[in-house]
This record gives C-alpha cells, structure tokens and sequence, in this order.
C-alpha cells in the first residue's frame, strides 16, 4: 500500500518552520504496512493545493494532508479541498461545541474566526482534534482516501494514532513493513560495499538494502514490505548474523545506538574533529572539515 504526504504552508517553504510531521509520518505509516512514496511541500496556494492533491490521488491510494486548517483568512486548504470534492460547507455541532468549550477554558473569545472552524465539508466525515480547534477530515473518492489534518505536530499526530490509522486498518488490507538497521563504524562507503558485495548480492528477493552514511558511521537498513512481520523480522535477523561474519571489527550496533552507548565511552577524536560535533552556539553555518575526517576515519 502506497501513500503520498502533501504538507501546506508559506512557512515551510521559506524555511520558517521545519517539517517534522513528514519524518514522523513516514515511520508510523511504514510499521503499518503503507509506504510513502512522495513527500511534497506546497504554499497557500488553491490552484497549487488542487492541482499537487489529484496528481497525488491519481498516483496512490492514500493521501495525507496536512496544514492550512486554521482560523486564519490565509488558511484555505477546507474551502479548496470542498471545492475540489463538490461539497458544501457547513456547520458541524460537534466540533461547534468543543471549540467553544475549549476558548472558554483558556479564557479566549469565541469569535468569528473561531466559528469558522466548526464549518466542514458536507461529504466528508469529520475527525475529532482532542487537542485543538481544527478537525480532520476524512475523504474518499473512487475507493482512495485522503485525509487532511492541522499541521501543528501534536495535533497532528494525536489524530494519526487515535482516529486516521484505525479507519486505514478497516479500510485497506494492510501488511506491515519491517526495517531494521545495522551500524558500521570504519570503512568508508566504498570500501563497505566492495567488502559485503557477496552478502548483498546474496539477500533475498523481498529484502532491500540501504546504505545511510553519517559524519562517522554508515547505517545499513534492511527493510522488507508489505510482508508477515515475524517472518521478515527473523530473515533480517538472520542476515545481519551473516554480515557480522564478514564486517566483525566494524559492525558496532543496532538501530537507535550511537558510537557512546556501543562502546561504554566516547570514541576519542582529534582535536579540531571534536570542535566539529559540538553544538553551535547560535545559528551560524557548521564549516566541516572533511580532509580531518577522513584521516581519521581511514586510520581508525
């Protein structure tokens, strides 16, 4: 199962706000089963906004949306997406209350901005936002779905995990994905890859792998999907198993782990390569020295 991420907002684009929901969303939908395949970042625009959601539509099968669903005038992803699905807004008393009830509580006026949020699409089905004033909202056409939902994280995610992902389950069949990663420290990526040419070469059909350099370690992932969990989680295991044999002095942990927790200690760096994993003090481009780097890595 396909899906694409469309995320709305002059400020993504200018570089005001990161995008965090896209990551985020990629690994909850991958441990469902549902691939991302696009991840696109558009303005406040509604020809862009109809235009980037049919190509999406016309491409997977699931679509999430999200940002542009506040009480602003230059919000306007509800009215584009009614537009474009043939609908009509109109006042939901559901979400008409729980705004209401939620300014009172942060002692804030109930204006008209405010009520404009309680007007939804006709056709769509309404998703309720726990923690905020912007609902979601749930679309299907021709047996595709899209979702669209706030673009503030924990609004966000909240909605993905108690009302999205469950309607997805029912609705779709979904097989789950299985990544597991291993990391390397040592060899540089070339090098790598000349030396588990065999092992690659040799991984099942419905394995992938991926190489994930960093300043200081490559991550290898394996990822195997739409597939029996167990089943793909044991087959990772046992070819991890087998890299160990070839890559023993270099392959140093799993997953999350970091040089610091796999080896009890900081690994010593030269001095003008320390200066370079420390956090800047303010928002000044990091120069990296990659000559340094490299010497060290190679006499590692």
């Amino acid at each position: 199962m396909q899906a694409e991420i469309i995320t709305i907002g002059d400020e993504l684009l200018i570089g005001q706000v990161v995008d965090t929901n896209s990551a985020w969303l990629g690994r909850t939908l991958g441990e469902d089963g549902i691939k991302v395949t696009q991840i696109t970042s558009i303005q406040d625009d509604a020809d862009q906004i109809s235009r980037t959601v049919n190509e999406a539509l016309a491409r997977v099968s699931i679509v999430l949306v999200t940002g542009g669903l506040g009480p602003t005038r230059d919000d306007i992803t509800k009215h584009t997406l009614a537009e474009l699905f043939g609908m009509r807004l109109v006042r939901d008393e559901q979400v008409y209350e729980t705004i209401r009830r939620q300014l009172a509580v942060r002692g804030i006026a109930f204006n008209e901005l405010n009520r404009g949020q309680a007007l939804v699409p006709d056709g769509c089905t309404v998703l309720p936002n726990r923690n905020g004033t912007a609902p979601g909202m749930w679309f299907e056409r021709g047996g595709k779905i899209l979702v669209s939902m706030p673009g503030v994280p924990f609004e966000m995610k909240a909605l993905v995990t108690d009302e999205v992902l469950p309607r997805l389950r029912t609705h779709f069949s979904l097989h789950a994905n299985v990544h597991r990663t291993a990391i390397t420290f040592g060899l540089a990526e070339s090098i790598l890859a000349e030396r588990i040419a065999p092992w690659e070469a040799a991984l099942p059909a419905n394995l992938r792998l991926a190489y994930l350099p960093s300043a200081l370690c490559i991550r290898l992932r394996l990822s195997a999907y739409e597939t029996d969990p167990e089943k793909a989680r044991s087959e990772i295991g046992r070819q991890f198993d087998r890299l160990t044999g070839l890559i023993p002095h270099y392959l140093v942990g799993y997953g999350d782990d970091t040089l610091e927790s796999v080896t009890g200690s900081r690994v010593p760096l030269p001095e003008r390569l320390e200066r370079l994993t420390r956090r800047p003090q303010c928002s000044e481009p990091l120069a990296v020295d990659l000559a340094a780097l490299e010497e060290f890595v190679a006499n590692v």
